[in-house]
């Protein structure tokens, strides 16, 4: 008696055991030589053997969602289940991608539904709010009852009731921002703010979706179009109660706040940041952000990059040192410079032309494109490497103006536009 009482715990030991991990293999046939499955915060890395295959295990506590990298492919893996991918044509995943194992009725519902949501239509935008309201409505039922109607599973089903609501929720918090395009008086009224505002910001089970966490993080600033920076900063600690949402939603505006602006309020921002976000990965992520900013701190020395000047000589920043330099920051693709702004730019050359300053564009493209800036007045060039300066400078927007000193020192490397304010600037500097 006792030896089968050891041999049913043993058993049981055993299945509770392997109900702790979820089996995962496949072939794939891309020429990668490792595969990845990102599960929440933990990425789970397998090589692939000289046939393309892998195999392996992952622990895990619940049912949950999954991203298979580098293919940006979802899935569901259960603990207790197996999955085995196929694949052998990155360019056309659709197609090649196949599953089998005991989740492979899942993740060929969760392929399916990756592929139709992909298809874009613009003309939804174009509805009006209460039909748009409508419509997202039915798109949430159609798509509930379709799922309801496979019978997937009572752990997968509930998830995904919740991650179809959000899906939806994602498209319908661009709705404002988009339908200014076809109505430019539209403002949204209490319909679609009452239904935006049904959908939970603090689902911290949701937070590993991305259409979860682009939802809310949109949502943030639609509900705070108006703060200031503070202001935006505590409605999120008044409004949401979970902890990890509000670190994902914090460190995301500040660290987006900080990449468009540099460090200005930096003190109290930073300060909320250490004392909100239990989260330490996030905060080395801004903390970094910062870094990057201080190196292009006032009295830093401007980092040197390569030019070409309209006679297509090249030469780098550094060669234009001697004079004060007022910089503008063009791409064709942000189009011409504001009419007002040009005049201002032209007043302001002519202005200080017998002064220790030289006005420059800095061209950020081909340099047929300074055909497009030749009518200003100044000195044009080309940036030859653009992503080296985009990211030494921290471009984000434009347009953006700097001004460096003659010994090519930073005097302000976001600085005012050519008006009144850039005079206030130069004065400062003895101009």
């Amino acid at each position: 008696m006792r030896s089968f009482v050891g041999i049913i715990i043993i058993i049981l030991f055993v299945a509770c055991t392997r109900n702790k991990s979820v089996q995962v293999s496949g072939r794939v046939e891309t020429g990668d030589t490792v595969v990845y499955f990102q599960v929440n915060d933990s990425l789970h890395k397998f090589r692939l053997d000289e046939k393309h295959y892998f195999s392996g295990k992952i622990e895990l506590e619940k049912g949950t969602y999954a991203r298979f990298i580098p293919y940006s492919i979802q899935v569901f893996l259960t603990p207790g289940e197996d999955l085995e991918i196929s694949m052998n044509n990155v360019r056309n995943v659709s197609n090649s991608l196949q599953f089998k194992g005991t989740l492979s009725a899942i993740n060929t519902y969760l392929k399916e539904q990756q592929n139709r949501y992909h298809i874009y239509d613009p003309n939804l935008y174009k509805l009006n709010e209460k039909d748009f309201v409508n419509r997202m409505r039915e798109n949430i039922n159609t798509s509930i009852v379709l799922l309801e109607a496979k019978n997937l599973g009572e752990e997968f089903t509930k998830q995904e009731r919740e991650r179809i609501r959000y899906r939806v929720a994602e498209q319908a918090i661009h709705y404002p921002r988009s339908h200014v395009a076809f109505d430019t008086l539209y403002k949204p009224g209490a319909l679609y703010d009452n239904f935006v505002s049904e959908f939970d910001i603090n689902n911290e089970d949701m937070l590993a979706f991305d259409s979860y966490q682009r939802f809310v993080l949109t949502y943030i600033y639609y509900k705070g179009q108006n703060f200031s920076m503070r202001r935006l900063v505590n409605y999120i600690r008044s409004n949401v109660n979970s902890v990890k949402v509000r670190d994902y939603l914090l460190s995301e505006v500040v660290y987006n706040y900080f990449q468009e602006n540099g460090l200005k309020d930096a003190d109290y921002l930073l300060a909320v940041c250490w004392n909100e976000v239990s989260d330490t990965s996030k905060m080395v992520k801004i903390k970094q952000l910062v870094d990057r900013w201080r190196k292009l701190s006032p009295g830093a020395t401007a980092p040197n990059i390569s030019l070409q000047d309209s006679d297509g000589k090249a030469l780098y920043l550094k060669d234009l040192r001697g004079k004060f330099l007022y910089i503008y920051v063009w791409a064709s693709s942000y189009g011409e410079m504001d009419k007002e702004v040009q005049a201002e730019w032209t007043k302001l050359v002519e202005e200080y032309k017998d002064k220790n300053i030289l006005f420059a564009t800095f061209c950020m493209g081909p340099s047929q494109w300074l055909g497009q800036v030749k009518s200003l007045p100044g000195e044009h060039y080309v940036v030859n490497n653009t992503y080296a300066f985009y990211s030494r400078y921290m471009v984000t927007v434009m347009p953006r103006y700097m001004l460096i000193d003659p010994e090519g020192r930073i005097v302000d490397v976001d600085a005012p536009k050519p008006s009144s304010s850039a005079k206030l600037l130069l004065r400062s500097v003895g101009l």
